[in-house]
C-alpha cells in the first residue's frame, strides 16, 4: 500500500508539472509575445513571411507573427495573426505591408502609424481581435517580386534582341565602315605621323619668327624713341636762339626809330654850320 501512494504522489506531482507547463506556454504564446493581437488580412501570397517573423512600427520592432490561416470566405486572402507589445499605437487608418528585411532576412510586416488624430483600433464584442487594413498590393511576397524582377528582365532582354535583329543589317554595315576606315588610317599611318610633324615644325617656325619679329620691333622702337627725343631737344634750342634774335632785333628797330641820324652815323651829330657875322 506504501508503494502504491508513493507512484500516486509521483503521478500527481508530473501530472501538475505538465499543467503549469501548459499554462506557462500558453501565457507566454498569447501574452508575453505582445498584449494586443490583431489579424492582418493580405489578397495574395504572403512568401517569405514565417511564424516568429518581426513585426514593425514605423520601422521599430514591436512584436512578431503568431499564425497564418486561409480566409473561410476566399482561399485567395490569408488571415496573418500578429502580436504587439500594448504600447503600439495601432489606429484605425493604420496599414501593414510585408517588407524585405535583406537577402537573408527574410520577410517582415510593416505597420504604418495612420493621422494622430484618427481614434485607436480597439477589440469590439463582434470583433475581439480587431484587423488591421493591408495595402493593396501587398503580400507579394520577396520570392513573387523576384520572379516579376525576372520576368521584366526576361521582357527587356526580348525587345532588346528584336531590335538587335531588326537592325542587324545596319549595324553590321557600321562595323564594315568602321572597319575600312580603321585600316585606312593604318595604311597611312606614316603620312598622318609626317604630316603632324610637319605642323608642329611649322608653328615652332612661326613662333620663333614671331620672337624675332617682336625683338627687331622693340629694338626699332627705342630707336625711334630716341630720335623723337634728340629731334624735340634741337627744335627747344631752335626756338630760344629766335627769341633771343627777336629781341635783339626789337631793341635794334626802336633804336633806329628813336634817332636814325645818330644810328646810322655812328651816334655822333655833325655841327649844324652858322655864318660868321651873324
Amino acid at each position: 500500500m506504501e508503494t502504491k501512494a508513493n507512484y500516486l504522489m509521483i503521478g500527481g506531482f508530473v501530472l501538475g508539472m505538465l499543467a503549469l507547463v501548459f499554462v506557462f506556454v500558453f501565457w507566454m504564446s498569447n501574452f508575453a509575445g505582445g498584449g494586443k493581437r490583431y489579424y492582418i488580412v493580405f489578397e495574395s501570397s504572403v512568401a517569405g513571411l514565417t511564424t516568429g517573423s518581426s513585426v514593425g512600427f514605423n520601422g521599430i520592432r514591436v512584436g512578431e507573427v503568431q499564425s497564418f490561416a486561409l480566409d473561410p470566405q476566399d482561399a485567395r486572402k490569408v488571415q496573418v495573426l500578429i502580436s504587439v507589445r500594448d504600447d503600439t499605437p495601432v489606429r484605425e487608418n493604420s496599414h501593414a505591408s510585408i517588407q524585405s528585411m535583406g537577402l537573408t532576412g527574410g520577410s517582415g510586416v510593416q505597420i504604418t502609424p495612420g493621422s494622430p488624430d484618427a481614434p485607436f483600433l480597439v477589440a469590439t464584442a463582434e470583433n475581439p481581435i480587431p484587423v488591421i487594413q493591408a495595402d493593396p498590393g501587398s503580400g507579394q511576397g520577396v520570392f513573387e517580386a523576384g520572379s516579376a524582377a525576372l520576368n521584366n528582365a526576361n521582357v527587356f532582354i526580348s525587345k532588346l534582341n528584336a531590335l538587335l535583329d531588326e537592325n542587324d543589317k545596319a549595324i553590321q554595315t557600321t562595323m564594315t565602315n568602321v572597319e575600312q576606315f580603321t585600316t585606312m588610317l593604318n595604311a597611312k599611318k606614316e603620312d598622318i605621323g609626317q604630316a603632324i610633324t610637319d605642323v608642329k615644325d611649322g608653328a615652332q617656325s612661326f613662333k620663333s619668327l614671331s620672337t624675332k619679329l617682336e625683338v627687331s620691333l622693340g629694338d626699332n622702337m627705342d630707336g625711334l624713341t630716341r630720335q623723337a627725343r634728340e629731334s624735340v631737344q634741337e627744335f627747344g634750342n631752335f626756338m630760344r636762339e629766335g627769341k633771343r634774335t627777336a629781341v635783339t632785333l626789337n631793341r635794334i628797330l626802336e633804336k633806329l626809330e628813336a634817332d636814325p641820324k645818330g644810328f646810322l652815323l655812328g651816334g655822333n651829330q655833325v655841327p649844324e654850320y652858322t655864318p660868321k657875322g651873324r
